[in-house]
Protein backbone atom coordinates (compact mmCIF):
# COMPACT_ATOMS: atom_id res chain seq x y z
CA UNK A 1 0.00 0.00 0.00
CA UNK A 2 1.20 3.47 -1.07
CA UNK A 3 2.20 5.66 1.80
CA UNK A 4 0.21 9.17 1.65
CA UNK A 5 2.60 12.34 2.25
CA UNK A 6 1.26 14.44 5.19
CA UNK A 7 2.32 17.92 5.67
CA UNK A 8 1.36 20.82 7.35
CA UNK A 9 -0.08 24.20 6.43
CA UNK A 10 -1.83 27.01 8.19
CA UNK A 11 -5.41 27.72 7.58
CA UNK A 12 -5.00 31.25 6.67
CA UNK A 13 -2.01 33.28 6.29
CA UNK A 14 -0.24 35.90 9.03
CA UNK A 15 -0.76 39.58 8.29
CA UNK A 16 2.80 40.20 9.58
CA UNK A 17 3.81 37.70 6.51
CA UNK A 18 1.70 39.66 4.52
CA UNK A 19 2.92 42.91 5.05
CA UNK A 20 6.56 41.57 5.00
CA UNK A 21 6.05 40.11 1.03
CA UNK A 22 4.76 43.28 -0.22
CA UNK A 23 7.28 44.95 1.60
CA UNK A 24 9.99 43.04 -0.19
CA UNK A 25 8.08 43.17 -3.52
CA UNK A 26 8.13 46.98 -3.57
CA UNK A 27 11.98 47.43 -2.39
CA UNK A 28 12.72 44.74 -5.14
CA UNK A 29 10.26 46.76 -7.74
CA UNK A 30 12.37 49.70 -7.06
CA UNK A 31 15.48 47.86 -6.97
CA UNK A 32 14.84 46.62 -10.81
CA UNK A 33 13.53 50.14 -11.66
CA UNK A 34 16.67 52.08 -10.07
CA UNK A 35 19.80 49.72 -11.03
CA UNK A 36 19.50 49.23 -14.78
CA UNK A 37 22.12 48.99 -17.06
CA UNK A 38 23.36 50.45 -20.39
CA UNK A 39 23.64 47.99 -22.81
CA UNK A 40 25.13 48.35 -25.53
CA UNK A 41 22.63 47.52 -29.01
CA UNK A 42 24.13 44.84 -31.79
CA UNK A 43 26.32 46.22 -34.76
CA UNK A 44 27.32 49.43 -33.17
CA UNK A 45 30.59 50.38 -34.66
CA UNK A 46 28.75 50.14 -38.24
CA UNK A 47 25.71 52.26 -37.09
CA UNK A 48 28.17 54.63 -35.48
CA UNK A 49 29.98 54.88 -38.78
CA UNK A 50 26.80 55.14 -41.15
CA UNK A 51 25.88 58.14 -38.81
CA UNK A 52 29.20 59.82 -39.22
CA UNK A 53 29.20 59.41 -42.80
CA UNK A 54 25.23 60.63 -42.82
CA UNK A 55 26.81 64.07 -41.06
CA UNK A 56 29.14 64.25 -43.88
CA UNK A 57 26.79 64.38 -46.28
CA UNK A 58 24.64 67.07 -44.64
CA UNK A 59 27.41 68.83 -44.48
CA UNK A 60 27.48 68.74 -48.34
CA UNK A 61 24.32 69.50 -48.82
CA UNK A 62 24.02 72.46 -46.91
CA UNK A 63 26.95 74.20 -49.31
CA UNK A 64 24.79 72.73 -52.19
CA UNK A 65 21.64 74.73 -50.59
CA UNK A 66 23.92 77.71 -50.38
CA UNK A 67 24.85 77.95 -53.98
CA UNK A 68 20.99 77.90 -54.92
CA UNK A 69 20.21 81.18 -52.78
CA UNK A 70 17.02 79.86 -51.40
CA UNK A 71 17.77 81.13 -47.82
CA UNK A 72 17.22 78.64 -44.80
CA UNK A 73 14.71 80.19 -42.32
CA UNK A 74 16.14 78.92 -38.39
CA UNK A 75 12.18 79.30 -37.53
CA UNK A 76 11.38 76.66 -39.49
CA UNK A 77 14.63 74.80 -39.95
CA UNK A 78 16.11 75.12 -36.31
CA UNK A 79 18.66 72.69 -37.13
CA UNK A 80 19.86 75.44 -40.35
CA UNK A 81 20.58 71.73 -42.07
CA UNK A 82 19.31 72.99 -45.60
CA UNK A 83 17.61 69.51 -45.72
CA UNK A 84 14.47 71.19 -45.41
CA UNK A 85 12.85 72.40 -48.49
CA UNK A 86 10.04 74.66 -49.11
CA UNK A 87 6.39 74.79 -48.50
CA UNK A 88 5.33 74.98 -52.22
CA UNK A 89 7.08 75.31 -55.65
CA UNK A 90 6.80 74.20 -59.34
CA UNK A 91 8.13 70.33 -58.38
CA UNK A 92 5.87 70.32 -55.09
CA UNK A 93 3.71 67.47 -56.16
CA UNK A 94 1.55 66.81 -52.56
CA UNK A 95 0.95 68.02 -48.97
CA UNK A 96 3.87 66.68 -46.60
CA UNK A 97 3.98 66.95 -43.15
CA UNK A 98 6.71 69.17 -41.62
CA UNK A 99 6.96 67.93 -38.24
CA UNK A 100 8.08 64.30 -39.68
CA UNK A 101 10.10 66.29 -42.30
CA UNK A 102 12.31 68.10 -39.35
CA UNK A 103 12.58 64.61 -37.15
CA UNK A 104 14.14 62.91 -39.76
CA UNK A 105 17.01 65.47 -40.22
CA UNK A 106 18.99 63.19 -37.77
CA UNK A 107 22.51 61.49 -38.81
CA UNK A 108 21.22 58.94 -36.18
CA UNK A 109 18.99 57.80 -38.82
CA UNK A 110 21.17 56.14 -40.85
CA UNK A 111 21.46 53.73 -37.81
CA UNK A 112 18.47 53.02 -38.27
CA UNK A 113 18.52 51.92 -41.41
CA UNK A 114 21.62 49.75 -40.70
CA UNK A 115 19.32 47.84 -38.19
CA UNK A 116 16.62 47.03 -40.63
CA UNK A 117 19.04 46.42 -43.53
CA UNK A 118 20.53 43.66 -40.53
CA UNK A 119 17.32 42.74 -39.81
CA UNK A 120 16.86 41.67 -43.65
CA UNK A 121 19.70 39.00 -43.00
CA UNK A 122 21.45 41.56 -45.81
CA UNK A 123 25.69 40.77 -46.24
CA UNK A 124 28.33 42.39 -47.82
CA UNK A 125 28.57 42.45 -51.59
CA UNK A 126 24.85 41.71 -51.95
CA UNK A 127 21.96 43.55 -54.24
CA UNK A 128 19.44 45.98 -53.17
CA UNK A 129 17.00 47.21 -55.10
CA UNK A 130 15.54 51.01 -53.82
CA UNK A 131 13.21 52.87 -54.36
CA UNK A 132 13.28 57.05 -53.25
CA UNK A 133 11.51 60.08 -53.98
CA UNK A 134 12.22 63.84 -52.64
CA UNK A 135 10.09 63.86 -50.28
CA UNK A 136 12.29 62.64 -47.14
CA UNK A 137 16.32 63.98 -48.68
CA UNK A 138 17.41 63.14 -44.90
CA UNK A 139 16.18 59.77 -44.93
CA UNK A 140 17.51 59.20 -47.94
CA UNK A 141 21.24 60.28 -47.02
CA UNK A 142 20.45 58.05 -43.71
CA UNK A 143 19.67 55.27 -46.20
CA UNK A 144 22.43 55.53 -48.88
CA UNK A 145 24.98 56.08 -45.32
CA UNK A 146 24.06 52.57 -43.94
CA UNK A 147 24.65 50.79 -47.73
CA UNK A 148 27.81 52.35 -48.31
CA UNK A 149 29.11 51.07 -44.85
CA UNK A 150 27.62 47.93 -44.89
CA UNK A 151 28.79 47.46 -48.65
CA UNK A 152 25.85 46.54 -50.45
CA UNK A 153 25.37 46.88 -54.12
CA UNK A 154 22.40 49.07 -54.50
CA UNK A 155 20.14 49.91 -57.72
CA UNK A 156 18.57 52.84 -57.26
CA UNK A 157 15.55 54.60 -59.14
CA UNK A 158 14.43 58.06 -57.87
CA UNK A 159 11.18 59.89 -58.87
CA UNK A 160 12.17 63.67 -59.12
CA UNK A 161 9.78 65.02 -57.54
CA UNK A 162 9.01 65.87 -53.63
CA UNK A 163 6.13 66.55 -51.43
CA UNK A 164 6.41 70.06 -49.61
CA UNK A 165 9.18 70.86 -47.21
CA UNK A 166 11.36 68.09 -48.97
CA UNK A 167 13.91 68.62 -51.83
CA UNK A 168 11.43 70.65 -53.62
CA UNK A 169 13.55 73.70 -54.70
CA UNK A 170 14.13 73.19 -58.68
CA UNK A 171 17.75 73.62 -58.58
CA UNK A 172 18.14 71.09 -55.89
CA UNK A 173 16.11 68.01 -56.43
CA UNK A 174 16.91 64.61 -55.09
CA UNK A 175 19.11 63.74 -57.98
CA UNK A 176 20.82 66.84 -58.08
CA UNK A 177 22.03 66.44 -54.22
CA UNK A 178 22.79 62.51 -55.38
CA UNK A 179 25.18 63.78 -57.65
CA UNK A 180 26.75 66.57 -55.43
CA UNK A 181 27.47 63.57 -53.42
CA UNK A 182 29.20 61.20 -55.66
CA UNK A 183 31.19 64.64 -56.71
CA UNK A 184 31.95 65.32 -53.09
CA UNK A 185 33.03 61.61 -52.63
CA UNK A 186 30.42 60.77 -49.36
CA UNK A 187 28.91 58.76 -51.60
CA UNK A 188 29.40 56.35 -54.78
CA UNK A 189 25.74 55.51 -54.91
CA UNK A 190 23.26 57.46 -57.92
CA UNK A 191 20.23 56.67 -59.04
CA UNK A 192 20.24 54.71 -62.73
CA UNK A 193 16.94 56.10 -63.64
CA UNK A 194 13.75 58.41 -62.31
CA UNK A 195 10.11 59.41 -62.91
CA UNK A 196 8.91 62.34 -63.07
CA UNK A 197 7.11 61.67 -59.44
CA UNK A 198 4.13 63.14 -57.70
CA UNK A 199 0.49 61.70 -58.89
CA UNK A 200 0.55 58.24 -61.13
CA UNK A 201 4.71 58.51 -61.14
CA UNK A 202 3.77 61.27 -64.02
CA UNK A 203 3.46 64.93 -62.63
CA UNK A 204 0.11 64.87 -62.93
CA UNK A 205 -1.61 68.05 -61.98
CA UNK A 206 2.21 69.61 -62.56
CA UNK A 207 2.34 73.14 -64.44
CA UNK A 208 4.81 72.72 -67.45
CA UNK A 209 7.30 74.82 -65.44
CA UNK A 210 7.31 72.05 -62.83
CA UNK A 211 7.31 69.57 -65.44
CA UNK A 212 9.69 71.23 -67.80
CA UNK A 213 12.12 71.75 -64.67
CA UNK A 214 12.02 67.93 -63.68
CA UNK A 215 12.85 66.45 -67.00
CA UNK A 216 15.83 69.00 -67.55
CA UNK A 217 16.92 67.84 -64.15
CA UNK A 218 17.06 64.19 -64.97
CA UNK A 219 18.92 65.17 -68.39
CA UNK A 220 21.29 66.76 -66.51
CA UNK A 221 22.17 63.87 -64.22
CA UNK A 222 22.24 61.65 -67.46
CA UNK A 223 19.23 59.03 -65.96
CA UNK A 224 17.08 57.16 -67.62
CA UNK A 225 13.62 58.36 -67.46
CA UNK A 226 10.56 56.09 -66.62
CA UNK A 227 7.40 57.88 -68.60
CA UNK A 228 4.39 56.03 -69.28
CA UNK A 229 0.79 56.84 -69.15
CA UNK A 230 -0.25 53.27 -67.23
CA UNK A 231 0.18 53.09 -63.52
CA UNK A 232 1.14 49.18 -63.81
CA UNK A 233 3.60 49.86 -66.91
CA UNK A 234 5.26 51.96 -64.60
CA UNK A 235 5.82 49.27 -62.03
CA UNK A 236 6.86 47.11 -64.34
CA UNK A 237 9.53 49.43 -66.27
CA UNK A 238 11.03 49.50 -62.89
CA UNK A 239 10.72 45.93 -61.94
CA UNK A 240 12.44 45.10 -65.33
CA UNK A 241 15.52 48.02 -65.01
CA UNK A 242 16.18 46.50 -61.23
CA UNK A 243 16.31 42.99 -62.97
CA UNK A 244 18.15 43.89 -65.69
CA UNK A 245 20.86 45.97 -63.47
CA UNK A 246 21.07 42.86 -61.18
CA UNK A 247 22.08 40.68 -63.90
CA UNK A 248 23.28 37.28 -62.55
CA UNK A 249 23.30 38.50 -58.96
CA UNK A 250 20.02 38.05 -56.66
CA UNK A 251 18.26 40.25 -55.67
CA UNK A 252 17.75 40.22 -51.60
CA UNK A 253 15.89 43.28 -50.30
CA UNK A 254 13.90 46.07 -51.51
CA UNK A 255 14.06 49.27 -49.78
CA UNK A 256 11.41 52.17 -50.27
CA UNK A 257 11.36 55.88 -48.76
CA UNK A 258 8.53 57.78 -48.38
CA UNK A 259 5.14 57.40 -49.93
CA UNK A 260 5.35 56.59 -53.95
CA UNK A 261 2.62 55.48 -55.33
CA UNK A 262 4.35 53.55 -57.97
CA UNK A 263 6.23 51.76 -55.10
CA UNK A 264 3.94 51.07 -52.57
CA UNK A 265 0.60 51.07 -54.80
CA UNK A 266 -2.20 53.33 -53.84
CA UNK A 267 -3.94 54.36 -50.83
CA UNK A 268 -4.98 50.66 -49.43
CA UNK A 269 -1.44 49.97 -49.71
CA UNK A 270 0.15 52.72 -48.11
CA UNK A 271 -2.17 52.56 -45.11
CA UNK A 272 -2.06 48.59 -44.44
CA UNK A 273 1.74 48.59 -45.20
CA UNK A 274 4.02 48.58 -41.87
CA UNK A 275 6.78 50.99 -41.36
CA UNK A 276 9.83 48.67 -41.22
CA UNK A 277 10.70 45.36 -42.53
CA UNK A 278 8.17 43.34 -44.35
CA UNK A 279 8.24 40.00 -45.28
CA UNK A 280 4.34 39.16 -46.17
CA UNK A 281 2.01 40.68 -48.30
CA UNK A 282 -0.70 42.35 -46.15
CA UNK A 283 -3.82 40.99 -48.74
CA UNK A 284 -3.84 38.30 -51.17
CA UNK A 285 -2.60 38.85 -54.56
CA UNK A 286 -4.77 40.79 -56.90
CA UNK A 287 -6.67 43.24 -53.87
CA UNK A 288 -7.56 46.02 -55.29
CA UNK A 289 -5.49 48.33 -55.23
CA UNK A 290 -2.33 46.56 -54.33
CA UNK A 291 -0.21 46.46 -56.81
CA UNK A 292 3.52 48.13 -56.67
CA UNK A 293 7.05 47.56 -56.65
CA UNK A 294 7.10 46.75 -53.17
CA UNK A 295 3.96 43.86 -53.54
CA UNK A 296 6.13 42.71 -56.39
CA UNK A 297 8.98 41.85 -54.89
CA UNK A 298 7.37 40.22 -51.74
CA UNK A 299 5.80 38.32 -53.69
CA UNK A 300 8.68 37.03 -55.39
CA UNK A 301 9.45 35.92 -51.86
CA UNK A 302 12.48 39.46 -51.32
CA UNK A 303 12.04 41.43 -47.78
CA UNK A 304 10.97 44.82 -48.28
CA UNK A 305 12.06 47.74 -45.86
CA UNK A 306 9.24 50.25 -45.92
CA UNK A 307 11.12 53.80 -44.17
CA UNK A 308 7.56 55.58 -43.58
CA UNK A 309 5.56 56.60 -40.85
CA UNK A 310 8.42 58.58 -39.07
CA UNK A 311 6.69 59.48 -35.88
CA UNK A 312 6.75 54.95 -35.01
CA UNK A 313 10.15 54.53 -36.29
CA UNK A 314 11.23 57.81 -33.55
CA UNK A 315 9.11 56.11 -30.77
CA UNK A 316 10.26 52.28 -31.70
CA UNK A 317 14.21 53.41 -32.24
CA UNK A 318 14.38 56.47 -29.70
CA UNK A 319 14.92 59.15 -31.48
CA UNK A 320 14.03 62.81 -30.72
CA UNK A 321 11.30 64.37 -32.64
CA UNK A 322 12.05 67.75 -34.19
CA UNK A 323 15.22 68.04 -32.55
CA UNK A 324 16.14 71.78 -31.94
CA UNK A 325 19.44 71.49 -32.86
CA UNK A 326 21.54 68.90 -34.73
CA UNK A 327 21.73 65.38 -33.11
CA UNK A 328 24.82 64.14 -32.20
CA UNK A 329 26.12 60.98 -33.75
CA UNK A 330 25.63 57.89 -31.09
CA UNK A 331 23.27 59.96 -28.97
CA UNK A 332 20.11 57.95 -29.23
CA UNK A 333 19.05 54.47 -27.95
CA UNK A 334 19.45 52.82 -31.45
CA UNK A 335 23.36 52.88 -30.16
CA UNK A 336 22.80 51.95 -26.16
CA UNK A 337 19.50 51.56 -24.76
CA UNK A 338 18.79 51.19 -21.03
CA UNK A 339 17.48 48.34 -20.09
CA UNK A 340 16.58 46.06 -17.10
CA UNK A 341 18.94 43.78 -15.09
CA UNK A 342 18.57 40.30 -15.49
CA UNK A 343 20.62 39.14 -13.27
CA UNK A 344 18.88 41.43 -10.71
CA UNK A 345 15.36 40.49 -11.80
CA UNK A 346 16.18 37.35 -11.37
CA UNK A 347 17.15 37.49 -8.14
CA UNK A 348 14.09 39.51 -7.05
CA UNK A 349 11.93 37.06 -8.43
CA UNK A 350 13.43 33.73 -6.32
CA UNK A 351 13.23 35.79 -3.41
CA UNK A 352 9.34 36.60 -4.00
CA UNK A 353 9.36 32.59 -4.83
CA UNK A 354 11.07 31.38 -1.43
CA UNK A 355 9.06 33.78 0.78
CA UNK A 356 5.27 32.76 -0.60
CA UNK A 357 6.76 29.10 -0.53
CA UNK A 358 7.69 29.76 3.11
CA UNK A 359 4.71 31.42 4.38
CA UNK A 360 2.16 29.95 2.39
CA UNK A 361 2.90 26.57 1.10
CA UNK A 362 4.81 25.63 4.19
CA UNK A 363 4.38 26.20 7.81
CA UNK A 364 7.62 27.69 8.77
CA UNK A 365 6.38 31.54 8.64
CA UNK A 366 3.35 30.52 11.47
CA UNK A 367 6.09 29.24 13.38
CA UNK A 368 7.77 31.99 13.12
CA UNK A 369 4.86 34.76 13.50
CA UNK A 370 3.01 33.00 15.81
CA UNK A 371 4.14 34.54 19.34
CA UNK A 372 3.39 37.96 17.09
CA UNK A 373 0.52 37.44 15.78
CA UNK A 374 -3.03 37.63 17.46
CA UNK A 375 -4.70 34.37 15.34
CA UNK A 376 -7.67 32.65 16.96
CA UNK A 377 -6.94 29.20 17.86
CA UNK A 378 -8.45 27.62 14.73
CA UNK A 379 -5.52 29.43 12.70
CA UNK A 380 -3.22 26.89 14.04
CA UNK A 381 -1.90 24.83 11.21
CA UNK A 382 -4.02 21.57 10.12
CA UNK A 383 -2.67 18.23 8.62
CA UNK A 384 -2.75 18.23 4.95
CA UNK A 385 -2.59 15.05 2.61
Amino acid sequence: MKMKKVYWRPKSVSRTALLLICAVSMVGLLMVEKFRVIREQPYQQEKLAAARLAEKAFESIWFERMDTGVEIDPKLDPTESGLLGVPVSSVTSLSGVLESKLSTINPNFAAVAVQLLKDAGLKKGDVVAVGVSGSFPALNVALYAAMEVLELEPIVISSAASSTWGANIPELLWIDMERALERDEVFSIRSVASSIGGTADRGLGFLDEGKTAILEAIERNKLRLIKNKKFEENVSDRMEIYDQEAGDKPIKAYVNVGGGMVSVGRTVGKRILKSGLNRRRPLKPGARGLDGVIFRFIDRGVPAIHLVKVEELLEKYGLPEMPQKMPRVGDAEIFERLDYNPWLAAGVLALELILLFTFIRSDVGFRLFQKRDSRKADAAPEPMV
